[in-house]
């Protein structure tokens, strides 16, 4: 039983290492892109429009608009696995 719950707690530690470490780029991502890309000043707009299209702000944006699919994935994966988990250890008990 101790062996089972020291890996749930590995399991979940790692689980929120990677969410953590996900949130944190992203928040990153879109600070940089307001930053370097979209400032949040009145000159903002027109800052906007010359480097609107530039690569490194594409990439920014692209790369964040990833990372936000990933962290969706993340959590679907999670609730899938804790289901599947919960199914497999009922199965278990009732046999």
């Amino acid at each position: 039983m101790f062996q089972t719950s020291k890996i749930l707690a590995s399991t979940f530690l790692k689980f929120l290492g990677i969410v953590f470490a996900t949130c944190l780029v992203h928040w990153t991502l879109v600070n940089a892109y307001t930053y370097y890309c979209a400032p949040l000043s009145m000159f903002g707009v027109f800052h906007t429009l010359i480097s609107l299209g530039s690569p490194f702000c594409q990439f920014i944006n692209i790369f964040q608009l990833e990372v936000a699919k990933h962290y969706i994935t993340i959590w679907t994966v999670a609730g899938v696995g804790l289901i599947t988990w919960f199914i497999a250890k009922t199965n278990l008990k009732n046999k």
